[in-house]
């Protein structure tokens, strides 16, 4: 198993863009690579209009959030193998705790545990930035080894 330790800050991001760069949804919700400690991915999730639930409540829609969660877990795993891969989401089960406040962002926080053979086990939340309240908590499963987009090399 690859070591968090082993990244530093440039290399972190330049995984992030080939991760993020091939796939058009997370593009889509313009993630932003926030931090990682020790072995904890954070990501941001900026509010968006477009993606709130409804006009007049006007926060982030959960497909919105669920799409950010598979996406950090997707890069928690992408770190712990230490190289691009296409990667597949086996299983994700996210629990919705709270709506998220109208007109915020959120940080969408993941980190792979556990790996077995080709399957690697991720935990996630999602909380927001300044209070720390929690409105998601996620378990998952991805495989590593999927088909999927090539991905490039990472230096």
């Amino acid at each position: 198993m690859h070591s968090y330790m082993e990244y530093d800050r440039g290399r972190l991001i330049n995984l992030y863009d080939s991760f993020f760069g091939n796939i058009g949804a997370h593009a889509d919700l313009k993630l932003k690579f926030h931090n990682m400690e020790k072995n904890v991915i954070q990501l941001y999730l900026p509010f968006q209009k477009k993606f709130s639930d409804k006009e007049h409540v006007g926060c982030l829609h959960s497909t919105a959030i669920t799409t950010a969660i598979d996406g950090a877990c997707g890069f928690a795993v992408m770190v712990q193998l230490g190289r691009p891969e296409a990667i597949a989401t086996v299983n994700l089960r996210i629990d919705h705790m709270a709506k998220p406040p109208a007109g915020k962002g959120l940080i969408v926080e993941a980190c792979s545990y556990q790996k077995a053979g080709d399957f690697v086990y991720v935990r996630a939340s999602v909380y927001e930035p300044n209070s720390g309240q929690q409105h998601c908590g996620a378990v998952g499963i991805f495989k590593a080894g999927s088909p999927g987009p090539a991905l490039g090399n990472v230096g």
